[in-house]
């Protein structure tokens, strides 16, 4: 499955066919919120794929026209595709959105703050993909006009690199890997990121994700569950 889809279907097959994985293969996708950057390729994809998009109601609402004809399925709860059970887990954005928990893997982006939620999620995973957006000087500094920047220092904004590393430390000292994920490209370097988590979480295992690549494949083992993503 995919977890949103903000690239063309081209672009998403070639980095899939360069994982050797196969996007026809692919059984459905899920939508988190209502922003281009997450739902661009989904209609292009779905449609091509003949697959159904996972959708909360309100989400759809924001984006169908942008979207197009799709088969929609609307979730609230827990679902399922297939043998995968999915959780959405509440985040804090400047639009409706979630996050997601599959088995023992999470899935938090796109939050200006830790949510209840997340921080009672995360104590039964054993790996979780977590935004690290911006570092708080460069975006101080930076090019975006005043209003932007208060937009995602707020706490319906993103979470800064700090903000993230400080949760891994408070609450994810037992997971055996963490994925550090939607890095800005104007107020954040993999430098930045690796520098913030590695001055609290020394020896937590992590992987920083990057925009313009496929991060890799990994199968997931903890406490006997095995997930591959």
């Amino acid at each position: 499955m995919l977890f949103d889809a903000g690239k063309s279907f081209s672009e998403t097959a070639g980095r899939m066919a360069l994982l050797g994985k196969e996007i026809r293969e692919v059984d459905g996708i899920v939508l988190s919120h209502a922003h281009g950057d997450h739902y661009q390729g989904i209609g292009p994809i779905a449609r091509r794929l003949a697959i159904p998009v996972y959708v909360r109601k309100e989400v759809y609402s924001a984006c169908r026209w942008k979207l197009g004809p799709l088969n929609v399925r609307h979730f609230e709860g827990e679902f399922r595709i297939k043998e995968l059970a999915i959780t959405p887990i509440e985040t804090s954005h400047d639009v409706t959105s979630c996050g997601f928990v599959v088995g023992r893997f999470g899935m938090f982006t796109d939050t200006g703050c830790v949510t209840s939620q997340m921080k009672e999620a995360i104590r039964e995973l054993d790996a979780v993909l977590l935004e690290s957006n911006y570092d708080e000087e460069m975006l101080m500094n930076g090019p975006y006009p005043r209003l932007l920047k208060e937009r995602i220092l707020s706490a319906r904004g993103h979470l800064s690199n700090d903000d993230a590393s400080d949760f891994i430390r408070r609450h994810g000292s037992h997971l055996s890997m963490v994925f550090l994920a939607h890095l800005s490209g104007q107020n954040n370097t993999a430098e930045k990121v690796r520098e913030a988590f590695e001055s609290l979480n020394a020896d937590r295992p992590y992987v920083v994700c990057s925009r313009s690549r496929q991060t890799g494949t990994y199968l997931l083992n903890g406490r006997g569950s095995g997930l591959e993503i």
